[in-house]
C-alpha cells in the first residue's frame, strides 16, 4: 500500500529515517504474547499510531509496505500476527480465527496506547479482508459497546458487513469493489447509508470492476476457495489517498 503525503508534516517525515523492529506484546489473561512489525519516525515522539491487520493469509508484502510508508508519513504504525498466536497459518476457511483476531486487535491497541513515542488518544486502524472484518467488530460490535480506548478512526478495506448495523463508534472509512464476490459490496453501501442516517460518520467509495484484494499487486488474476482476485492499479492508487486523507483528518 502506498500512502502519498498530503499535508506538510506527512511530506517532511518522507525524508526522515525510520525506526523498525520487530515487537513481543506480552501475554494478558487468556490471551497469548502477540508479535508484529513495528516502525516509527526517527525521534522521540510522541507520535500518533495506527494498528495495521491482516487478512486471512497473515502477514505478507502488503502489510510490510503499508506499515513503512506510514512511519514516513509520521505515524507509528504496527502490523501485527494475529494467526501465530492461534497456531495457524491461514484462516481463510476458519471463521472462529475471526473472533479471536479482533481480541488480539483490541490488545494491541492498548499496548500501543501505553507505549511513550505514541499519543494515546490518536490511534487509528487499518484493515484489509479478515483485518477489516476485525475491525468492524471493535467499532461496529453486534452487541454496542464504546470503542477501544484511544481509537479515533478506522479504514476497512471490502470487509464484510453483512449483520452489521449503524452503531459505528468512530468515523469508518470503507474501500471495496464492485465485483467482490468473497466480501460483497451492497451490505456495505446500506450501513454506511444507515450510519450517516444516524448521524455516524462513514464513507465509503465502491471501485466499478474491482474485486476483493484489488490493492494486492499481482501481475495476474487467481482464484483462490472460488473467489476471483485481481490487481487493480487505479483503484489501489485512489483507495490509497483516500485512506492518506481520511487518517490525516483525524489523527494529525
Amino acid at each position: 500500500m502506498r500512502i502519498f503525503a498530503s499535508i506538510a508534516i506527512g511530506v517532511l517525515a518522507l525524508a526522515a529515517p525510520a525506526y523498525a523492529d520487530t515487537v513481543t506484546i506480552p501475554a494478558s489473561g487468556a490471551l497469548p504474547a502477540i508479535t508484529g512489525n513495528l516502525v516509527r519516525p526517527a525521534g522521540p515522539g510522541p507520535f500518533p499510531a495506527v494498528l495495521v491487520l491482516h487478512g486471512c493469509e497473515g502477514v505478507g508484502d502488503l502489510e510490510t509496505k503499508t506499515v513503512a510508508e506510514l512511519a514516513k508519513q509520521g505515524y507509528v504504525a504496527l502490523a501485527i500476527d494475529t494467526l501465530a498466536p492461534q497456531g495457524i497459518k491461514n484462516a481463510c476457511s476458519s471463521p472462529a480465527a475471526f473472533v479471536t483476531s479482533a481480541r488480539y486487535a483490541y490488545a494491541s491497541l492498548g499496548w500501543l496506547a501505553a507505549q511513550p513515542y505514541v499519543i494515546p488518544d490518536h490511534l487509528g486502524a487499518v484493515g484489509f479482508s479478515m483485518g477489516a472484518m476485525e475491525i468492524m467488530g471493535l467499532i461496529d460490535p453486534v452487541s454496542p459497546r464504546p470503542p477501544p480506548p484511544g481509537l479515533k478512526v478506522a479504514v476497512a478495506y471490502y470487509p464484510a458487513c453483512d449483520r452489521r448495523g449503524p452503531n459505528v463508534t468512530v468515523p469508518l472509512q470503507i474501500l471495496d469493489g464492485a465485483a467482490d464476490d468473497w466480501n460483497p459490496a451492497p451490505p456495505c453501501q446500506q450501513l454506511a447509508q444507515a450510519a450517516t442516517e444516524a448521524g455516524k460518520t462513514v464513507q465509503i467509495t465502491t471501485y466499478p470492476g474491482a474485486t476483493h484484494a484489488f490493492n494486492q499487486p499481482r501481475s495476474y488474476t487467481r482464484v483462490y476457495l472460488g473467489h476471483t482476485l485481481r490487481y487493480d492499479a487505479d483503484a489501489d492508487r485512489d483507495a490509497d489517498a483516500k485512506t492518506n486523507a481520511f487518517l490525516a483528518t483525524y489523527l494529525k
